[in-house]
């Protein structure tokens, strides 16, 4: 009983993970000097909203990603610095938002949608927030739901031999000393 126990308390201490779009990352942990971390769902999204308070307020679409990137000081205003950096250096939408991570997508393609029908996209850019969040909710709801399913397989694994050995144990044996008799 105790070696299944042991197994499957180190069975889902080793459980392999997938990588997210945007790893998490805690706010107070110190990440590596040399890989910078990318930001989270909500940063991204956070982010974007204030573009498009600033592409509303009447500043230009390059400005508006300096002004949130010199605003927003973290992984999120870095990317965004990047993005209005290339657009600075006249590269193509498209290659511009490709500098920073897939987690930006949303983003790039409102971007490029507006850029394209040489609209603001100001509102484009309130929908990609509102999708990412929501694509983000999704995804927690279904790792919520999978996590309630994998905690019930080592529960099982302690719980069935004690529920074989105090019941359908002595069931059995009870049934074979009667066909002997």
């Amino acid at each position: 009983m105790f070696l299944v126990a042991t197994l499957a308390a180190v069975g889902v201490l080793v459980w392999p993970g997938r990588t997210p779009v945007f790893p998490r990352t805690s706010r107070h942990a110190a990440a590596p000097a040399s890989e910078p971390t990318a930001p989270t769902i909500d940063e991204a999204a956070a982010a974007l909203t204030l573009v498009a308070a600033a592409l509303r307020s009447g500043v230009g679409s390059v400005e508006a990603l300096e002004v949130v990137s010199r605003v927003e000081q973290g992984p999120a205003g870095r990317d965004l610095a990047v993005v209005a950096a290339a657009h600075r250096w006249g590269e193509p939408v498209d290659r511009a938002w490709a500098h920073v991570g897939p987690g930006w997508t949303a983003a790039a393609v409102a971007w490029h949608a507006a850029h394209a029908a040489g609209a603001a996209p100001a509102a484009l850019l309130d929908s990609a927030a509102s999708r990412m969040r929501e694509a983000e909710v999704r995804r927690v709801e279904a790792a919520v739901s999978r996590a309630g399913v994998l905690l019930v397989l080592p529960l099982g694994l302690c719980f069935l031999p004690g529920f074989v050995g105090t019941t359908v144990g002595p069931v059995v044996l009870r049934l074979l000393g009667g066909l002997g008799a």
